[in-house]
């Protein structure tokens, strides 16, 4: 009876130490997969701006990593209906916030590219459209053919993503793997845990039963 009970105490830790593995093993994956994604923004996606912009904004679910350390270290780009550029200056990063100034010009849709470097260290890019529809009698900026000199911007169809990462909210993706792996990882935990509860039932029962 010693015996048995200690081949089952070998055997539930053993599964212990399998448990504590497979959640080591999982997190990782379930850690890279989280890349910045887009949580609001102004103007937001689709909507319909009727008023002149100085700045559009992007805000993410986490920071964005600034690695020229200045500010300057993501891109966005503002094009509008003539495919010409709209932005007056390169981009800046604060915290969460992705900004770029702005002169808009003829009213119809705009695209808003964007690249930035996420919390996790990949590179993620996307895009979103709004549509702008000015007062009468307001100046149209005549705009520029290659805009400011901020960098080479990988350019992405509205709502997808290139490179490494995906987006959120219109690119809500990003997190979609996250899920699946966290759910995967629940899994294991109960598969485990449940192996681990009937052994140590078993052990604990009278020899007799």
């Amino acid at each position: 009876m010693t015996r048995s009970a200690s081949g089952r105490g070998t055997v539930a830790g053993g599964l212990l130490a399998a448990l504590v593995a497979g959640l080591l093993a999982l997190a990782p994956a379930t850690t890279a997969s989280a890349h910045d994604y887009l949580v609001d923004s102004t103007p937001k996606a689709g909507s319909v701006q009727t008023q002149p912009l100085d700045s559009v904004t992007l805000t993410f679910n986490d920071i964005i990593l600034d690695l020229k350390g200045n500010g300057s270290g993501a891109l966005m780009q503002v094009t509008g209906p003539d495919a010409r550029h709209y932005e007056t200056g390169c981009a800046t990063v604060l915290d969460r916030v992705l900004s770029v100034p702005v002169s808009l010009g003829a009213g119809g849709k705009y695209l808003v590219t964007w690249q930035i470097v996420s919390a996790d260290g990949h590179t993620v890019s996307s895009s979103i459209e709004f549509t702008y529809r000015p007062p009468a009698g307001t100046v149209a900026s005549a705009g520029n053919a290659v805009g400011p000199p901020c960098g080479q911007l990988e350019t992405a169809a509205p709502g997808a993503s290139t490179g490494s990462g995906t987006g959120g909210g219109s690119t809500a993706q990003t997190s979609d793997l996250g899920i699946v792996l966290g759910i995967a990882i629940g899994i294991v935990v109960l598969a485990l845990a449940g192996v681990l509860i009937v052994v140590l039932t078993a052990r604990r029962r009278p020899r007799g039963e």
